[in-house]
């Protein structure tokens, strides 16, 4: 069983959007034609809400041959800085069930998450959408970004929002030279607007636990990306046309981001769901326009990760790096 490092996911080159898109892209068309699935997620919530959560992930890529887990924690973390969650991917052969790798999950999530968005933005953007705002400066926006910039050819502004003001500034710091050649005006807001009628797209990337997104905060002809957990208030949610989806039946049962508990009190909700396989085989047209306001929401399916995973291992054995390394847990795998 190899086992690989954030390092080493890197090297694979998966972590290049133009490598990671095209690949979640086909995991959507798999999807669809229901050559890939993934199990109910099982959540394990202790009493004390501050032990946070642990969340087991199943799934297998028959294409792919290769069957896994996604394992995440989600805990508040001790100390500023730290991270919140921290996921591993485990890969088994899916014909054999021999396990194949153990992958670090946190790079691999964040990318899983950017290439779902990239793969939103494509389907649903206006391409001469001009203006983006993205709340949070963490990881995950970070990953944001450096996703759905690329997808953006007309984008103008970049504005970035987050509670700490200073955490903003480096963000727009680090952000502004990875696409100095794009030469895109970028502002930080030292307070969240009361509207945000300045961007044509908002991403909520925090792991805000209550709402700080309300219906006064969002205009007709914006497409919102909700990446975070409860970012938006169930009434917020409530006043979008369509919500877009990776996912829908597997997040309703466990899942706290807002739009799963908004749909656990009002099923109804259901009823404005769309999923973005629908558009990718062009069974919907659905685009961000005036007059309407779209959301996607991102559930996070371990088919993706999984993807990912078993992509960045092929990656690297088919460049010869055979040093990988490796872990003999059964006799029948030993080099």
């Amino acid at each position: 069983m190899y086992i690989l490092s954030r390092e080493q996911i890197i090297s694979s080159g998966i972590a290049d959007m133009s490598v990671a898109q095209p690949i979640i892209e086909h995991i959507f068309r798999q999807k669809a034609a229901g050559t890939t699935a993934g199990a109910q997620e099982i959540a394990m919530i202790p009493d004390q809400p501050e032990a946070g959560a642990y969340y087991s992930l199943p799934a297998y890529l028959r294409e792919e041959h290769v069957a896994g887990i996604k394992w995440s924690s989600h805990v508040p973390p001790a100390a500023a800085g730290q991270v919140y969650t921290h996921p591993v991917i485990l890969l088994n052969e899916l014909e054999t069930g021999v396990p194949k790798a153990l992958i670090e999950g946190q790079l691999i999530s964040g990318l899983r998450t950017a290439a779902v968005s990239a793969t939103a933005v494509k389907y649903l953007a206006d391409p001469a959408a001009d203006s983006l705002l993205i709340c949070g400066t963490g990881f995950q926006a970070r990953q944001q970004l450096l996703g759905v910039l690329p997808y953006l050819h007309h984008l103008k502004e970049v504005h970035v929002w987050s509670r700490t003001f200073s955490h903003a500034e480096l963000f727009i710091e680090e952000m502004s030279s990875r696409f100095e050649g794009r030469l895109l005006v970028w502002r930080v807001h030292r307070e969240l607007p009361e509207s945000l009628d300045f961007a044509r797209i908002v991403i909520a990337a925090t792991s805000a636990a209550e709402p700080y997104l309300s219906p006064s905060h969002f205009v007709k002809g914006q497409l919102y990306l909700h990446i975070g957990r409860g970012d938006i208030a169930a009434a917020a949610v409530n006043g979008f046309d369509t919500i877009v989806c990776d996912d829908y039946q597997g997040g309703i049962l466990t899942s706290s981001q807002s739009l799963f508990r908004l749909a656990r009190q009002q099923p109804t909700i259901g009823e404005k769901v769309v999923l973005l396989e629908e558009l990718i085989l062009e069974r919907s047209i659905i685009r961000q326009q005036e007059g309407k306001k779209l959301m996607f929401n991102a559930f996070g399916l371990s088919i993706f990760d999984l993807a990912l995973a078993n992509a960045a291992l092929n990656h690297l054995l088919a460049d010869g790096q055979t040093e990988l390394p490796v872990f003999p847990m059964f006799k029948e795998t030993c080099p």
